[in-house]
């Protein structure tokens, strides 16, 4: 284990925004089949992560477990590390080695870019936009404008004059804004609990990965957190805590590849918790469990798992995000993708 969570005083602290979920599911409900279609093409069977309820303690449990030397979950015996195959499995999306992954650029932050994806006039932006930093590197919006504009059911006859075009293409725009805000409050949520413009690259890069961006600031934010003892969350917290649960014995007994085929995570988030309690409470919790009670591979899975591992001159693999890139070694926790460790490492590099 990377520190001794048995400690109340070495376990991480974290701090949680109120990202109104009930606001998103709300807006999720005024939209169309078509609309959803479009939504779930990009980020995957994601509707029932707006009913997961997260386990803070949990979550600072497995924070307090993270090594962010290794970058895994190092809890006693057992190394624990998700990886782009089993995220990508869960919400239901292609590989993330079938198409190109994302590669965040800075320019995209700016009020012009918005206007092409909302439609709004930049006199109404401009002031909506918040940059801590004279560049436009940390810009973010708030949920409130983007609700204000498109959580309706209908064009709003008396904000026309905001529009660069009335209300014309309203609807696409409307799609578009929840793109953006799903993607800055689940996805890649901030400090500050608003949306960065970062992420509009990310939603709009057709024919690209999101997979890699997703881990990646999952590892950046875990690291960042256990370093400092700690911090905000920035990363899908619903799908850590879904992944993670998923290599519990207590679920494995529904992960069928039926199960996880048809339903995936619509009813896996309804299931109880095998426990709750604090974040000391978790963590002893966790280091009693024997091995028997973890599931090392899950079945719901491909029926060969080929992880990557490493790239061409990187020790690890490389992730770009939307605050940057860092590199994550899947190679050093690669028990749970089997039921032995003792396959030869060479069978499950690329």
């Amino acid at each position: 284990m990377a520190s001794s969570s048995s400690d109340p005083d070495s376990l991480v602290t974290l701090r949680f925004h109120d990202f109104r979920v009930e606001r998103m599911r709300h807006w999720w409900t005024l939209l169309g089949e078509d609309d959803h279609a479009d939504i779930v093409g990009i980020f995957g069977k994601f509707p029932p992560f707006m009913r997961l309820q997260v386990d803070r303690g949990l979550l600072e449990a497995l924070a307090s477990f993270w090594d962010p030397t290794h970058c895994c979950f190092s809890i006693g015996e057992v190394d624990l590390i998700p990886t782009m195959e089993e995220y990508a499995k869960l919400l239901q999306l292609d590989s993330p080695f079938s198409e190109t992954p994302v590669i965040p650029i800075q320019g995209p932050r700016s009020n012009r870019c918005l206007e092409k994806y909302l439609g709004l006039t930049t006199a109404v932006l401009r002031p909506e936009i918040a940059r801590p930093e004279a560049t436009w590197r940390k810009a973010n919006i708030s949920l409130d404008l983007l609700t204000k504009y498109f959580s309706r059911s209908a064009f709003p006859a008396r904000l026309a004059r905001d529009f660069i075009a009335g209300k014309k293409e309203w609807k696409k725009f409307r799609i578009n804004a929840f793109k953006i805000a799903f993607a800055g409050i689940f996805l890649f949520p901030t400090s500050a609990g608003r949306i960065d413009l970062g992420v509009i690259p990310i939603v709009f890069s057709e024919g690209r990965s999101i997979i890699p961006a997703i881990l990646c600031e999952t590892v950046r934010s875990l690291s960042f957190c256990r370093r400092q003892g700690e911090g905000v969350p920035m990363f899908c917290t619903q799908l850590l805590q879904l992944w993670f649960c998923s290599h519990l014995q207590h679920f494995y007994r529904l992960q069928t590849p039926y199960h996880f085929e048809r339903h995936t995570v619509s009813q896996t988030v309804q299931i109880a918790l095998p426990f709750t309690g604090d974040s000391r409470a978790w963590a002893l919790y966790l280091l009693d469990l024997p091995l028997s009670g973890w599931a090392w591979k899950v079945t719901w899975g491909p029926a060969s798992w080929m992880p990557w591992t490493h790239c061409a001159l990187f020790d690890g693999v490389p992730l770009p995000g939307v605050w940057g890139c860092t590199g994550y070694y899947p190679s050093l926790a690669l028990r749970h993708l089997a039921f032995s460790t003792r396959l030869a490492w060479a069978t499950w590099m690329r």
